[in-house]
């Protein structure tokens, strides 16, 4: 259950970076600052997280937006596009979030649906055996 209020979280930290204001005018005003870089750096780990996840097995779709939108914030680096890159590093690493949070709790109802079936054969055996008695 623990991963299900996991998943709760990333997603609702999905949304609060979804709509984070940009600040007007500030996109060509300054060059990228080491913070909005530190913010790359971070996407860029959500997703080896992700992957480690093994979101490409349980969450492939939302792993593919948030590398599409890190390779848009790299497009904003070499545009130096300050919003763009901001927005998109942003995107991309609770885009990764939310893809690994899907993959562990995924990773974790195919735990226990296999715990599952070994303790209904269990069950079984044990039933079978009563008869004998």
């Amino acid at each position: 259950m623990l991963s299900a209020k996991r998943f709760i979280l990333l997603l609702g930290l999905f949304y609060f970076f979804l709509f984070i204001p940009s600040f007007p005018g500030s996109a060509g005003a300054q060059g990228i600052t080491s913070a909005q870089e530190q913010e790359w750096i971070d996407a860029k780990v959500a997703i080896d997280a992700a992957r480690k996840a093994q979101a490409e097995k349980y969450a492939l779709e939302t792993l593919k937006q948030a590398q599409d939108l890190l390779a848009t914030a790299d497009q904003g680096w070499q545009s130096k596009d300050v919003v763009k890159f901001t927005q998109a590093s942003r995107l991309a690493r609770a885009y990764a979030e939310l893809a690994r949070a899907m993959a562990e709790v995924k990773s974790e109802e195919e735990k226990v649906a296999a715990v599952q079936e070994e303790l209904e054969k269990a069950r079984a055996e044990v039933d079978r055996l009563k008869k004998f008695q």
